[in-house]
């Protein structure tokens, strides 16, 4: 079943939420309560030992910073582990059943956007290595819509050979069809001093946007045509919905890749800190996925005309 707006998704989700969602939840609650136990375990062991070295070590305190530090940062690691872990133990048993409020949409841990796919976009240009999290795939309007939550890294080696692991994305990338077929390419990346050109700088009718974004393409009728004033206005509004650190899109083959940047972990249910049950993050969880789908209504790309 496809739902053709962002309503049908959310009085559908009330409905399955209440009917069948809540009724799987109660079996976790011992369960979540087991890790939050755990970690309060591992914390206090950390508190003990830092204590017990600072009793012992007084003379040496670089040393005991150092150790504690090392302990804490162990701490994190596998408290962090065991959380996740619970996550997504809950997610394979209650996404299947969460995602029947989505229309045809499919949840998975797998990726739906592979990196030849980002690679091509020319958005992002340095990433090695991809690390996929939440998944989402379906159709909205008759479009077919890919969604991948995903952190891009590369590693760079110093003159001495160590190595150091960056971060050029972290966010959500959705690949949505457009209803128009277009022959080009058109990038869309924020502006920097270090933008690479890819094709020839596309001259805009928006001051403003032109200052926050380097746009190219290899049409550059094609790409006029798609950045209209209005198109260009509804991107920028996207960013503020999200409260994103930044947006860049790719329009190629029909398509329109959007990176949304944000360090928000998204779609995350399981708060160990939280009742299982607790309404709050699964409307969380709703909210954030059909933002993404509004980007087909705001930025109109189920439209022949009109962009």
């Amino acid at each position: 079943m496809e739902f053709n707006s962002v309503q049908d998704f959310k009085s559908n989700f009330a409905h399955v939420y209440h009917k069948s969602v809540v009724p799987m939840l109660a079996p976790f609650e011992k369960e979540k309560n087991s890790v939050k136990i755990i970690n309060y375990v591992i914390w206090g062991i950390v508190a003990l030992t830092a204590i017990i070295l600072y009793l012992c070590n007084r003379e040496t305190p670089e040393i005991l910073i150092g150790v504690i530090l090392l302990c804490c940062v162990v701490a994190f690691s596998i408290t962090k582990f065991l959380c996740k872990n619970f996550e997504n133990k809950l997610k394979t048993k209650i996404m299947p059943v969460v995602m029947k409020a989505f229309g045809d949409f499919i949840w998975t841990k797998s990726y739906v956007i592979d990196k030849y796919t980002i690679k091509e976009s020319t958005i992002f240009d340095r990433f090695e290595d991809k690390k996929d999290d939440d998944s989402f795939y379906g159709t909205y309007k008759g479009l077919a819509i890919n969604i991948n939550e995903t952190e891009l890294t590369y590693t760079t080696r110093d003159s001495e050979g160590r190595t150091e692991k960056h971060t050029e994305f972290k966010g959500v990338i959705a690949q949505i069809d457009f209803k128009k077929r277009f022959m080009g390419h058109t990038i869309i990346r924020n502006r920097c001093f270090a933008n690479r050109r890819v094709y020839e700088e596309i001259k805009l009718e928006d001051p403003e946007f032109s200052k926050k974004y380097y746009v190219d393409g290899s049409d550059q009728v094609e790409s006029r045509y798609i950045l209209t004033t209005s198109f260009m206005e509804r991107f920028k509004n996207i960013k503020t919905a999200f409260r994103a650190s930044s947006i860049q899109a790719s329009i190629k083959d029909s398509k329109i890749l959007i990176a949304i940047s944000t360090d928000k972990d998204l779609f995350r249910l399981g708060d160990i800190n939280k009742p299982i049950n607790d309404t709050k993050q699964f409307t969380e969880l709703l909210n954030e996925f059909v933002s993404i789908l509004a980007i087909v209504d705001e930025l109109k790309l189920n439209q022949n005309i009109g962009l």
